[in-house]
């Protein structure tokens, strides 16, 4: 059973073609990077996978952990308990600034509680202790009972991942999730998805403008040049030259000074399997 499974997938924007004819397969457990210059369709083709949109009417098909999430440009009736097993992260965060990162985290229980506690936020202190895990495993534990407003962009973002750990997702999706972040920020928030993708066996796709992130972090590379696929293999094959084949000019944006291919990977997030709560 694949973890994605995208067949002849289009979608049209203003009568231009947003994805051409996109096909693809990813297996369970893998760390894929989308890379593409501007407008070249990750986004698109990220939010057609969680279900968050419809392509063109047609043949197209979206099978996720082997059901479909949509085709020929309807959602099936599969999407909605599909959509509680995938985690999509965005470039900007999506947390409530005034709430705790606690509470922000906790939101990914909400599909798997009724909804009076939910809308009453009642949690457990089974609950709590299971975003604490969460948010040891991101390095931010500490942080807990902080405003979310008041983190770093970078520390922001892990309590993202930390989010979709406490939702229990299968599948995380990242849109650009580094893209607002300075380099040790974005190195670190990558250190925790490949650490999550080793340690928990999650498929992770993520969405990269810089292609040495690409290059060292995930083995494998889908890249996208105008609403179609131009390459689908081996990191380490993206060399400069090679995009500058794939891309043109346009590859200048991708392009930054040489990182090393993933090899080592890095050290494991630490998980603890009995965290303190403060306040629980």
């Amino acid at each position: 059973m694949t973890a994605i499974s995208v067949d002849n997938l289009c979608k049209t924007f203003r009568g231009r073609k947003a994805l051409n004819d996109v096909s693809l397969k990813i297996e369970p457990g893998e760390m894929v990077a989308l890379i593409g210059a501007s407008g070249s369709g990750k986004s698109t083709l990220i939010r057609h996978v969680a279900g968050l949109v419809t392509s063109d009417t047609g043949a197209s098909r979206i099978v996720v952990n082997g059901r479909i999430m949509q085709e020929n440009g309807r959602l099936s009736g599969n999407a909605q308990h599909l959509r509680r097993e995938i985690g999509v992260i965005f470039q900007q965060f999506n947390l409530v600034g005034r709430l705790s990162v606690m509470s922000n985290v906790l939101v990914g229980l909400l599909s798997r509680l009724p909804g009076w506690r939910g809308n009453l936020g009642l949690f457990g202190r089974d609950h709590k202790l299971t975003a604490m895990r969460a948010l040891t495993r991101v390095g931010i534990n500490e942080m807990a009972l902080q405003r979310a407003s008041t983190l770093s962009g970078g520390q922001q973002q892990r309590a993202a991942i930390a989010r979709t750990l406490v939702q229990g997702a299968q599948l995380i999706l990242a849109d650009e999730p580094i893209a607002s972040l300075d380099p040790a920020s974005a190195k670190r928030v990558m250190e925790t998805l490949s650490s999550i993708n080793e340690q928990d066996g999650i498929t992770v796709v993520v969405s990269l403008h810089q292609v040495e992130y690409a290059r060292r972090f995930c083995p494998r590379t889908i890249a996208l040049a105008d609403g179609k696929i131009a390459f689908d293999g081996p990191s380490e094959h993206l060399t400069t030259e090679f995009l500058r084949g794939i891309y043109g000019e346009a590859s200048e944006e991708l392009i930054l000074p040489d990182a090393p291919v993933r090899g080592t990977r890095p050290a494991p997030v630490p998980d603890l399997r009995e965290p303190v709560f403060a306040g629980a």
